[in-house]
């Protein structure tokens, strides 16, 4: 998208928009609804799920639909309702959970149980990574853990999330990458050596945040996106982006693929709209 017109500001979540608590700061949180109030234009894209993305935003008043699950899905702000779902091809899933589990981690696996979203795990195979996912979401009704695959709806799997060693993750997406079923997935790896954790992040091919809010700006009139991130499933919004600002934390991949680099003041992606509104109003 090139040109004038109006512009859509669009963030990432954690460790852009959100503190190192994963929470949106008093400060932050009383600017943006300013801002939103008098005409900012502004929406976020994640991985997460609608329902714990709204549980992170609170109560700040959003127009707009968030693109959530990395682009599989986009979801009204008030009461979540999905604006469209984009599903793997059931040829991929069951190789990718099969190569998950041949690499020794158990993957949890996203998917539609009628109009629900669930998200499921063999009963009694928990790994290191699907334990910290399971304590931090204690209570989350999108929990259904199965004694087998095949209780899982193959047809409707639209996310999946392979949590470990950082080696061993690594590993796991280069192969997908390498082989051909792989071309019908995107993936986004994050982690390091240094934090020694690991998570792969799988998604199908037509669903990105890049692709997700594309489509959020052509039905909403936009001819202009802003975007913030830091992690790799942000470097296709940034790819679909006119501009595109990486955090002070981001990875050396994604600054590189920014327009510019955003200072490493607290609630820097709130402080960069604030002054552009104030441009706006000079």
């Amino acid at each position: 998208m090139t040109g004038p017109g109006r512009t859509l500001y669009v963030s990432d979540l954690d460790d852009t928009l959100l503190g190192a608590d994963g929470a949106l700061s008093a400060a932050a949180r009383s600017t943006l609804t300013r801002l939103l109030s008098t005409g900012t234009q502004f929406t976020v894209a994640t991985a997460r799920s609608p329902l714990t993305t709204r549980r992170a935003l609170g109560d700040l008043p959003l127009s707009l639909p968030f693109v959530a699950y990395s682009g599989a899905t986009a979801a009204h702000p008030e009461d979540l309702r999905p604006l469209w779902w984009e599903h793997f091809d059931a040829r991929a899933l069951k190789p990718l959970v099969g190569a998950a589990l041949a690499a020794g981690v158990t993957p949890l696996v996203f998917w539609l149980d009628g109009e629900d979203d669930r998200v499921s795990w063999v009963r009694g195979a928990e790994t290191s990574g699907v334990d910290a996912f399971l304590e931090s979401r204690q209570g989350d009704p999108r929990l259904a853990p199965v004694d087998g695959w095949d209780e899982v709806d193959h047809e409707t799997g639209f996310f999946v999330s392979i949590r470990g060693e950082y080696p061993v993750v690594r590993r796991l997406s280069r192969m997908i990458r390498a082989i051909s079923w792989g071309t019908g997935c995107s993936l986004a790896l994050a982690g390091s050596r240094e934090s020694g954790v690991g998570v792969l992040d799988v998604t199908a091919v037509s669903a990105t945040k890049g692709s997700g809010v594309r489509r959020l700006a052509e039905d909403h009139g936009f001819t202009r996106i802003v975007a913030f991130g830091d992690g790799a499933n942000d470097l296709p919004l940034f790819a679909e982006a006119d501009e595109s600002y990486a955090t002070a934390g981001a990875s050396d991949e994604v600054k590189a693929a920014a327009t510019a680099v955003l200072d490493d003041r607290e609630d820097a992606v709130v402080h960069f709209l604030a002054e552009q509104a104030a441009r706006a109003e000079v």
